[in-house]
């Protein structure tokens, strides 16, 4: 990839989950935060329209309020479109960069793993970029870009939950051009 930025970081020893080995990185961190709790779908409306109820406002609050340095060097965000992730992030929004820029992607909400991974593979930019959207597909993503065992990763596998915040380091894409990442911390409400 022409003008990336090589950097080098610690991989983790599964057992221990301490500094083992060093593996090539791009420098780049990729964020995924899952829509927080929503209401169910009322009679005649859309899965698409559905809305956070309390526990998902008060949920994307918390984690908001605990993103601190986690979330300052976020310069770009895609959300789905959907109105529970729109409204997920205009709670999570000022634990972020103010100059972050903001774009909406009907793909996050119908396309699934693919349209996530084209997004992470078109950003060049130097700072963070966070996907907001939708389970199963953060899951399907997470387990096919981090292959490496992590204690995160373990945790993962239990379920990623509503208002889920997901941290994966950028790994230098594979020989067969897949987007390969180490998923470093999950961070829940």
């Amino acid at each position: 990839m022409q003008g990336a930025t090589y950097a080098f970081r610690p991989n983790l020893d599964p057992a221990t989950d301490m500094p083992y080995r060093r593996i090539m990185t791009f420098g780049q961190t990729i964020h995924i935060l899952r829509h927080a709790h929503s209401s169910w779908a009322v009679p005649g409306q859309r899965d698409h329209q559905r809305v956070l109820d309390d526990r998902g406002r008060k949920d994307a609050a918390r984690l908001a309020a605990s993103l601190g340095e986690t979330a300052s060097r976020i310069e770009r965000v895609v959300c789905s479109t959907a109105v529970r992730a729109r409204q997920t992030l205009d709670l999570v929004r000022k634990a972020l960069p103010p100059s972050a820029e903001v774009r909406f992607s009907d793909d996050l909400y119908a396309l699934g793993a693919k349209a996530y991974e084209a997004e992470i593979r078109s950003h060049s930019g130097s700072g963070d970029l966070l996907l907001v959207g939708h389970n199963p597909t953060i899951e399907d993503l997470v387990f096919q870009l981090c292959e490496t065992e992590s204690a995160a990763l373990r945790e993962a596998r239990a379920g990623v939950g509503t208002a889920n915040w997901l941290v994966i380091d950028r790994e230098a894409d594979g020989a067969e051009g897949t987007t390969r990442g180490v998923l470093r911390t999950i961070l829940r409400p």
